[in-house]
């Protein structure tokens, strides 16, 4: 993507010192590749190792999976590109955050098991209370800070208002035949005379 420094990118997004590892089999893999992947190859030498894993000549993507399986105890960020290692880690490594190269710079897909928390702490400790206060939580807005002291809050139902006044209201309705018939028979007889009048005077 031509971010740069991989280092020097990641630790930019994150805000915060980092320190970049990669496997020994994503190294033998890179190095069996194409000329394209030259840089890669290179950049890939020049970071440390995890320990423990598959070795080469397995596959990238299998010494990946076993570098954050279980709970993720190095708490490793996992970089990449490939969408099958995304949903694997998914499925298999929900508390793994996974942060991938878009075309405006970094992003991160939040872990999958984190349900909205934003941190995947808050649900270790969360896994840690017992069953009943986890049903609270459940029923309950709650706010917690970083003691994970917490506030149950309750929000108060709106009261139940009753009809409108106005709108039981029977409406009276006038009978256009009080009043009406006179003034308008006045109105008619009026004109009447004025016509004769008129033809009277002609």
């Amino acid at each position: 993507m031509k971010l740069g420094d991989a280092k020097d990118v990641v630790v930019k997004y994150l805000g915060a010192i980092a320190k970049l590892f990669t496997t020994r089999c994503i190294q033998h893999e890179l190095k069996g590749m194409s000329n394209e992947f030259k840089d890669a190859s290179l950049a890939a030498r020049k970071l440390d190792c995890v320990l423990g894993g598959p070795e080469p000549p397995a596959k990238a993507f299998d010494s990946i999976v076993a570098a954050v399986e279980g709970d993720n105890a190095e708490r490793f960020l996992v970089c990449t590109q490939d969408e099958k290692l995304r949903r694997t880690l998914a499925k298999n490594s929900p508390l793994v955050p996974v942060i991938f190269c878009h075309t405006s710079g970094l992003q991160m897909e939040p872990p999958a098991d984190a349900g909205g928390s934003g941190v995947a702490t808050q649900l270790e400790k969360m896994d840690k209370m017992p069953q009943n206060e986890r049903d609270v939580l459940g029923q309950e807005e709650t706010a917690r800070d970083v003691n994970h002291v917490r506030t149950n809050v309750r929000y108060a139902k709106p009261k139940a208002r009753g009809p409108n006044p106005l709108a039981m209201k029977k409406k009276t309705v006038k009978d256009p035949k009080v009043g009406g018939g006179d003034s308008n028979a006045g109105s008619s007889s009026k004109k009447k005379r004025k016509r004769r009048g008129g033809g009277g005077d002609a």
